[in-house]
């Protein structure tokens, strides 16, 4: 009687820890799942920063035909700036990626064992 208790008990600790490794990986891909999200974002801003960028250079080849080369070097100036922003979205998105893929890792991981 003693070891059919003692061998339930044992049942139920391992089916905890079993549990736990289910539980650890939903919060893994959760985690996943939010990153991902987050690398989507920052791609659709990107793409904005993008077409800011391509606008610019269009106003700033229109003051050029003009003769407004003052105006022109703004309009240079701020699609310079639009695709640092672009790249910097692009980097943001890139390291979010790469959370996502860490945690689909560790998710598969907790999965395994």
């Amino acid at each position: 009687m003693v070891r059919f208790i003692v061998a339930l008990v044992l049942c139920a600790i391992a089916a905890q820890f079993v549990m736990a490794d289910d539980k650890q990986a939903e919060r893994y891909m959760r985690e996943a799942e939010y990153y991902q999200k987050k690398a989507d974002s920052y791609r659709r801003e990107a793409q904005y920063y993008l077409k800011k960028a391509e606008s610019y250079q269009r106003e700033a080849a229109y003051y050029t035909k003009k003769g407004d080369i003052s105006r022109a070097k703004d309009y240079q100036r701020y699609a310079e700036r639009a695709m640092d922003d672009y790249k910097t979205q692009m980097r943001y998105a890139a390291n979010a990626d790469d959370k996502a893929s860490d945690y689909l890792r560790l998710a598969s991981n907790a999965l395994r064992r």
